[in-house]
């Protein structure tokens, strides 16, 4: 069985003891049914990770010895920042997931005129947190031990603003320009991937205006969730460590 790996957002070191939440210790026990003196790796998003070792073991508490650093990280070389507007629950968890196993660096959750999520205070609180969850679960299953941003929910004009890759590319079904045929300068870029109402005009044109050049991902029309996938994996294979 490959080790496990768990995220925990405290300081850590080689021999240290610590207890592991209610929440892990029923993974590890119940659910990954590991047992005293078996191995996982515990990384606190930091960089590097620690092989630790199952020291102890009761009911609802299970203590961990941290054993030796590894400082190998997974992290891509291309810094990819992902604008995305904000879609219904199931499609921007698969989004998030999805763009985390594949390297990006940096993620904006835009607030758009066609999106069909409204988010007073309260909700943008709650989606922060579940957001940021999947984000450390992905970061756990494909090995990466540096999590990725992710920023407060923005008004699109806001975060066009604030954007200052020097590539930048808007997907947009109909596009006469294709990313194969685009150059990603200082391995840096953004790309900018519409909720499920896809971009308003006016929104297009601010994009446009503020630097962001339209492209197409081939003759079909993608859905929200796979439009931003199908984007992150052509960059990375185009410029990137999937090259």
């Amino acid at each position: 069985m490959r080790e496990p790996r768990l995220y925990l957002d405290q300081e850590l070191h080689c021999d240290l003891t610590i207890s592991l939440s209610a929440e892990q210790t029923h993974h590890v026990c119940r659910v990954l049914r590991m047992r005293s003196g078996q191995r996982l790796w515990l990384f606190n998003g930091l960089g590097g990770s620690y092989l630790s070792e199952i020291v102890a073991i009761e009911k609802r508490l299970l203590e961990v010895k941290l054993l030796e650093f590894n400082e190998r990280d997974r992290e891509s070389a291309l810094q990819i920042t992902l604008l995305q507007g904000i879609s219904r629950s199931q499609h921007m968890d698969y989004t998030l997931q999805k763009a985390v196993e594949l390297g990006v660096k940096k993620i904006v959750p835009l607030i758009t005129e066609f999106g069909n999520v409204q988010l007073d205070q309260k909700k943008t609180e709650k989606k922060l947190l579940h957001w940021q969850k999947i984000i450390i679960n992905a970061c756990e299953q494909c090995g990466r031990n540096i999590l990725p941003l992710i920023t407060i929910p923005a008004p699109i004009a806001q975060a066009l603003k604030e954007e200052d890759n020097a590539s930048k590319f808007l997907l947009h079904p109909g596009a006469d320009q294709h990313l194969s045929k685009q150059v990603s300068t200082n391995n840096a870029l953004s790309l900018l991937s519409g909720p499920e109402g896809g971009f308003s005009p006016a929104e297009v044109k601010h994009a446009m205006d503020s630097g962001f050049i339209t492209i197409e991902l081939g003759p079909r029309v993608l859905r929200t969730e796979t439009a931003a996938v199908a984007a992150i994996s052509a960059c990375q294979v185009l410029w990137g460590d999937m090259a």
